[in-house]
């Protein structure tokens, strides 16, 4: 085995990027033959040498490519190939493809308490945010969640803040109430002590979205900041683009977006604030100020794709 690392910004790293389908998370690993065939692929670190040759050693132990592990598993069938295939298909950003293989590795599991309902929801909502399916489906897939024989608090939490995030880009809010609720539920009943700031955080999107209470989410999730948040940069900046989300307190969010600026390094990072600062004053109607801001995130990080592609999309709208 040769490692062969690249930068898929540049060389080689460019087209290989496109081709293994290498997307926007990084790092990528990909395991191919000496073809290019593709035996196995992971996103994200893996916590470490040991952790690293463990996954590796795994890999190396059936080297069976992606296409004839695919013919394999239409002509024989197994539980393993197929959630294989999921997953794989899943991490590759293929969400329909992976569906259809975790309802396949659901049909042939020999254990009635394993169940891949959240596996085929999580990429039902990437579908959904993507256009590739109907909302409808999306709320199938989060009450089968919800309907799971093993009841998994946590799954339910996640389902309730996709199912919020997701209805707010379809303008759908009103659709996700039951989920947020479940959501509240599960985290009210739960002694783990992370899900006690995701129950103040839906309680708040429950206040927004379903019974129209601004202040009332507001304050949630000010509850949830801790003490001097107001003068912690990275929680004030979280708390701006909380608001630009949810289009609410865009003043506020704006102020805190402009304290940010100061206080990140010039560069790229200083680039990524002032994107939001850009978004937040767009989505108060000012498309000439959002455009200026990103001429000043270009000045910070000219190689980046993006930015012109944000300053053509407000300029367009200049004057409307």
């Amino acid at each position: 085995m040769i490692h062969l690392p690249l930068n898929v910004n540049e060389g080689d790293g460019i087209e290989l990027a496109e081709r293994y389908q290498v997307g926007h998370t990084f790092p990528v690993f990909i395991l191919t033959d000496s073809t290019g065939e593709v035996i196995r692929r992971w996103t994200g670190y893996t916590g470490g040498a040991t952790t690293l040759i463990a996954t590796l050693n795994q890999a190396l132990s059936d080297m069976i490519g992606i296409d004839d592990r695919i013919k394999r598993c239409e002509q024989s069938p197994t539980h393993t190939d197929a959630v294989f295939l999921a997953k794989y298909f899943a991490d590759a950003g293929e969400n329909v493809t992976a569906i259809t293989y975790y309802r396949k590795a659901q049909g042939l599991s020999t254990n009635r308490f394993v169940t891949y309902a959240y596996d085929i929801f999580t990429n039902t909502a990437n579908a959904v945010w993507d256009d590739l399916l109907p909302y409808q489906a999306v709320l199938d897939a989060a009450d089968s969640v919800l309907n799971a024989k093993r009841w998994n608090p946590d799954h339910v939490i996640k389902v309730g803040k996709l199912m919020a995030r997701l209805a707010r880009r379809k303008d759908r809010v009103k659709t996700s109430g039951k989920y947020l609720l479940a959501g509240i539920n599960a985290a009210s009943n739960s002694r783990n002590a992370r899900h006690q700031e995701s129950y103040q955080l839906l309680r708040a999107d429950y206040a927004l979205h379903i019974t129209g209470d601004t202040t009332g989410a507001v304050t949630l999730k000010k509850a949830t900041m801790g003490d001097g948040w107001q003068e912690n940069r990275d929680r004030f900046y979280e708390y701006s683009k909380w608001c630009l989300e949810r289009r609410i307190k865009l003043g506020e969010a704006e102020q805190y977006a402009r304290k940010t600026v100061n206080l990140v390094y010039p560069g790229k990072i200083r680039a990524m604030v002032l994107n939001t600062l850009a978004e937040i004053v767009f989505a108060q109607g000012d498309a000439i100020r959002a455009a200026g801001i990103i001429r000043l995130a270009i000045e910070q990080e000219p190689d980046n794709d993006f930015y012109p592609k944000q300053l053509r999309r407000f300029e367009s709208t200049e004057g409307n």
